[in-house]
């Protein structure tokens, strides 16, 4: 979804809004062939992404992006907690 159309949203928080571009600009730019990528394309986002996401106060955005994914079947309980792990790590 484009950044334009995104903005025409008006039931969506600006973190919300900021958090999916920033997701969509990161996954058009990758391959994703299949589901089965996901997982680990949400690791390269969060270790690409962990310090524009913890500036922007985006956490609890991730955290429900995940339980989405794994809501659709797409990533495991094992994955969301390895992924909100590598985003609590100090560095």
């Amino acid at each position: 979804m484009s950044s334009d159309l995104m903005e025409e949203f008006e039931d969506v928080s600006r973190r919300e809004k900021t958090f999916m571009q920033l997701w969509n600009r990161f996954i058009f730019r990758h391959v994703v062939i299949a589901d089965r990528d996901i997982p680990v394309k949400c690791h390269e986002f969060i270790e690409r992404h962990r310090m524009e996401l913890k500036k922007g106060d985006m956490r609890d955005n991730l955290l429900l992006h995940l339980m989405n994914l794994w809501d659709s079947g797409v990533i495991s309980s094992a994955r969301i907690l390895a992924c909100m792990d590598l985003y609590d790590e100090e560095r």
